[in-house]
């Protein structure tokens, strides 16, 4: 009886043990397969040259295009392996289940529908955008009184068309909200004025006022600010083990800018004390390699892009076209909300 019992929980056991088995075989599946592949797909929003394009040279260029480049060093050694996707932010589930895209960057933030409902999991928080507001700005306004009950593009089913509402019912501005399936949709309905206003991401809008030719239109980003938008990079569900790989290495441009590792002394940073800064660096343990990059890909980053303040204003602030203030995404200790954690 004893016997049979104990085989009976064997029976019961073993396919437990076998699907605990396939799970840990499969942790680490995702980055296999894109050292396999030998290049890592980068979702973004190609619709706007803010986020990724390429040069005369037929070279990427752009904020996602080079977050790309940084998880290419760690994992490659070098910036070349990478390939840019265009993935609309209603298509980031279908783009990552069916391995079409890795990791998804773009315009697009966190809501707790998406979490839910998507197969998309947050793996690092990228930077914070401003939902503004892009309109051919009116003589002698004074406050958003002066645009109550104008026509607004916006992208439908977003975080965008929810914060427009909201700030629309708590100013009671009459504002009459168009949604849109893409961008782009909203873009050529405000082009053809079938909308006074278009309502997105400040980057966005930076780069969309950067195309703007035609001599009919006089639009400006106004002032206001709709909302704060923080934009994530995105793995799938699926892929604990990539979700955790992205978020540390985002994590080290932050702590290399927090430690003062730049682009001019990553190749002679001394001094180097503290436990969290020499695993960061690869000096003492073997850290990176537990995850499967590069150990000294941090300094090669750092001096390809620079840490994450230089990296900010070489895309997106000072040194841009764009030239949007760091503001939130300052370090902490500099009066912004960017918090590395210790890589320990």
């Amino acid at each position: 009886m004893v016997n049979k019992m104990k085989l009976r929980a064997l029976f019961f056991a073993l396919p437990l043990l076998l699907v605990s088995s396939v799970s840990y075989a499969d942790a680490g599946a995702g980055l296999r397969a894109i050292i396999s592949r030998g290049e890592i797909r980068c979702g973004t929003d190609l619709d706007s040259k803010a986020y990724a394009y390429k040069d005369e040279y037929n070279e990427w260029q752009g904020v996602d295009a080079n977050l790309c480049r940084v998880l290419s060093i760690a994992i490659f050694g070098n910036s070349k392996h990478i390939k840019m996707v265009n993935v609309q932010p209603t298509q980031i589930s279908k783009a990552l289940d069916s391995g079409k895209i890795d990791v998804m960057f773009g315009n697009t933030t966190l809501s707790a529908t998406s979490e839910i409902k998507e197969n998309v999991n947050a793996a690092e928080l990228l930077y914070y955008d401003k939902q503004m507001l892009y309109t051919e700005p009116l003589e002698n306004a004074t406050s958003m009184e002066a645009y109550k009950g104008m026509s607004v593009c916006a992208l439908n089913k977003s975080e965008d068309i929810a914060n427009l509402r909201e700030y629309n019912r708590k100013y009671n501005l009459g504002l009459r909200i168009m949604s849109f399936r893409n961008l782009t949709e909203a873009r050529q309905a405000f082009y053809l004025k079938r909308c006074k206003m278009i309502s997105a991401g400040e980057i966005y809008l930076r780069a969309l006022h950067k195309m703007i030719v035609s001599s009919s239109l006089k639009p400006e980003v106004l002032p206001e600010v709709i909302a704060y938008r923080p934009v994530y990079a995105y793995v799938s569900n699926d892929n604990a083990r990539l979700r955790i790989i992205v978020k540390w290495i985002f994590n080290a441009l932050k702590l290399a800018e927090q430690q003062g590792i730049t682009s001019k002394n990553a190749d002679i940073f001394i001094g180097v004390s503290d436990t969290s800064t020499r695993n960061l660096l690869g000096e003492d343990t073997q850290l990176w390699s537990a995850f499967g990059l590069k150990s000294d890909w941090v300094k090669q980053a750092v001096k390809e892009l620079g840490n994450y303040g230089e990296f900010y204003e070489k895309n997106l602030g000072a040194e841009s076209e764009y030239n949007i203030e760091r503001e939130k995404n300052n370090l902490i200790n500099n009066g912004g909300l960017i918090n590395p954690s210790p890589f320990i």
